[in-house]
């Protein structure tokens, strides 16, 4: 019916039907192009606003994590601080309580020493003065200072130290005749090495093992 219509019609108006069709078919795709990019923009502005918002939470959680850091490092500043003045403390304390031990010992050897004043046994004072040096002995054990084993020993660089040497046939190479200082440990460490006479083998008896 329509081609009747157009047969009809003249060319020009033919042409532009076909044109005003043609512009409307355009204009459609357009508005649905136009549409779906107005979508497009909501969408992603959606999705802009959601990363901002995440980045925001992020920066606050960032934040919040900063100063909970300063925070912990201030309280293991004061928790450094105050364990460092316990040890003060604790250092000044157990030298106040040696020193206070150490009183007693002395206390006992003024007293020791009036008493030769009116003494005349001797063995009285050599059993005074013993005394003291066993309560002396006591204090040192109760810091853990205890004396290093060197008579009849063998020879050890890091508890003994070799202030003389001798040539024996009496004793085996390298061991301690004699003990010319005491040494002490303190606790598992040495305090003071022992000063010790160290055996050597003669030169006849080394050249007899050597046999041997």
């Amino acid at each position: 019916m329509v081609d009747k219509e157009n047969k009809n019609e003249s060319p020009e108006k033919v042409k532009s039907l076909k044109i005003k069709k043609y512009k409307f078919k355009l204009k459609k795709i357009l508005l649905q192009k136009l549409n779906e990019k107005k979508e497009l923009t909501k969408k992603l502005e959606n999705e802009l606003q959601e990363m901002k918002k995440l980045a925001q939470e992020k920066d606050n959680l960032s934040k919040e994590y900063l100063e909970y850091l300063k925070r912990l490092q201030a309280d293991f500043e004061n928790y450094k601080k105050q364990q460092e003045k316990k040890k003060n403390e604790f250092i000044e304390f157990a030298n106040e309580k040696l020193l206070n031990n150490l009183l007693s010992v002395v206390d006992n050897l003024e007293k020791a020493l009036d008493s030769t004043k009116n003494e005349n046994n001797i063995e009285a004072i050599k059993q005074g003065i013993n005394n003291i040096l066993k309560d002396f002995h006591n204090i040192l054990m109760r810091e853990g200072v205890h004396p290093i084993k060197a008579l009849d020993q063998k020879f050890d660089p890091y508890k003994h130290e070799a202030v003389m040497s001798f040539e024996t046939d009496k004793y085996p190479e390298d061991t301690v005749t004699e003990e010319l200082r005491k040494g002490y440990y303190i606790k598992s460490k040495v305090l003071r090495p022992a000063m010790v006479k160290v055996a050597i083998l003669t030169k006849q008896k080394k050249n007899t093992e050597k046999e041997n």
